[in-house]
């Protein structure tokens, strides 16, 4: 019998034909084959596939995974020939929870299993920190730097270090916390408090500008929060002062040249503070000082202070995080993906419903009082008494004193003092016997006013 020799170029199947009338380069029927393999063979011809081998065991602890463990999520970093897989393992023995999770690697070239991150129990002893679910498959999963970020549909979008080391459970509990993995990063809930301080230094970087001042964090990952809202404006102009050169009022100048800022540390993940400041007449960010927590010893979650006094050269923002705000990340996503270097969501769900602790919907009812003050003249309580002065002896003079009584008066900012002083003549005084005056100075009467540039808790701090 002739034996056939045949080439598959065509990668055809042809079930129509009698095999001896099947054109060269199609076939009738193939089983566990590939074609165009370059598998220890020549392109174009016909081959074994190969099947699948074990390469591996998960374990944890020296123990192995159930039968019900699951790989809900996977994801091929060609670059590196290297897996990730995302496991649920809902009936280990270990635990309060019963369950495991973990997100592990194998490099399929140098035959290397990593254990990335393992978790067993959030600490309530009733959902893993990671809380896989086989009902929600990891569908979205992208590699971007070191940065491993994935997303279920069922927990916000989260990520993980692929390059850092996440401690392992402790006693049966996670070391590790949801809100570290977490994609979104919380900001500083406040705009940091400032005290414009005058000093005697000559150089006031301050005198003519409108400057605001604020801050982010920085996190592990070198992630940054967006920015705070930014401060008022430090700026205390001097008293008005209008000349007739120029028709200007010299006055509307900084009196101080120093401000005191007042920032949080953050929580534990966060590793840096960078306290910004902008001027009014720009939209640029610049960055007045790094500052590393574990540098210079800052604890969690306290308020420290900076002094704000020079010029130096500053580092500047791009000119996106004017604009950001906050960062716009969705409760839950389905879809995920990379597209202009920007990570993107799709059917995702955003935003909180208004309901209380027992789902009820909150019902937004009040009620409103009157409450009125009266902004006008307030007259201060005043007296006038004798006073001895020394001129040709000690002279007593009535009603020479005069004083006020500030009790109940509210000295803020803002408020004007209004004086009206009446001087009148006396009398004469002589020691040498020559004869006294006769003429006197009619009544002289002296009005000012002083605007109060700040708040005083005290009269005395008004003195």
């Amino acid at each position: 019998m002739a034996n056939l020799s045949r080439n598959f170029i065509k990668g055809k199947m042809n079930k129509s034909l009698d095999e001896r009338l099947v054109p060269n380069g199609e076939y009738v029927d193939a089983l566990n084959v590939r074609l165009g393999s370059t598998e220890d063979s020549e392109i174009g011809s016909v081959e074994n596939s190969k099947g699948n081998d074990r390469l591996t065991t998960i374990s944890f602890e020296g123990q192995e995974l159930s039968a019900n463990a699951r790989c809900i999520g996977a994801y091929e970093e060609g670059e590196n020939e290297t897996l990730y897989w995302f496991v649920h393992d809902p009936s280990f023995a270990n635990g309060a929870t019963g369950k495991l999770d973990m997100i592990c690697s194998y490099d399929t070239k140098n035959g290397i299993l990593t254990y990335h991150v393992i978790s067993i129990d959030d600490g309530n002893g009733a959902n893993t920190t990671l809380n896989f679910d086989t009902q929600y498959l990891i569908t979205g999963v992208n590699l971007i730097g070191d940065l491993l970020f994935f997303t279920d549909n069922l927990n916000p979008p989260r990520f993980i270090n692929i390059l850092k080391t996440y401690t392992n459970p402790i006693a049966n509990v996670d070391q590790f916390s949801a809100e570290e993995i977490l994609v979104i990063k919380k900001p500083p809930l406040n705009s940091p408090g400032i005290v414009p301080l005058a000093t005697t230094s000559d150089n006031n970087y301050l005198e003519d500008r409108f400057v605001s001042f604020g801050y982010r964090y920085k996190y592990a990952d070198s992630e940054y929060s967006a920015t705070s809202q930014f401060s008022n404006p430090s700026f205390i102009p001097k008293p008005f002062d209008f000349t007739t050169q120029n028709y200007l009022n010299e006055g509307m100048i900084n009196s101080t040249n120093v401000v005191e800022i007042t920032y949080n540390s953050g929580g534990p993940l966060v590793v840096g503070v960078d306290l910004l400041f902008k001027d009014m007449n720009s939209g640029t960010i610049k960055v007045i000082e790094k500052l590393d927590k574990a540098d210079l010893g800052l604890a969690n979650d306290t308020d420290y202070t900076y002094t704000f006094s020079n010029s130096k050269i500053f580092t500047i923002l791009s000119d996106s995080e004017i604009l950001r705000l906050y960062d716009n990340v969705p409760l839950l996503a389905q879809a995920q993906t990379l597209m202009g270097n920007r990570l993107m969501y799709g059917n995702y769900v955003e935003g909180y419903d208004l309901i209380d602790k027992n789902l009820n919907e909150v019902k937004l009812e009040y009620t409103l009082n009157l409450v009125t003050e009266d902004i006008g003249l307030e007259e201060v309580p005043s007296a006038t008494s004798s006073g001895v002065y020394t001129v040709d002896g000690n002279q007593t003079i009535p009603n020479s004193v005069f004083s006020l009584d500030f009790n109940g008066i509210d000295l803020v900012e803002g408020a004007v003092l209004s004086f009206s002083i009446q001087y009148e003549h006396q009398s004469f005084s002589s020691t040498s016997g020559s004869p006294l005056p006769t003429d006197t100075t009619s009544q002289t009467t002296i009005d000012f006013d002083y605007f109060l540039q700040q708040d005083f808790a005290t009269p005395y701090d008004l003195a």
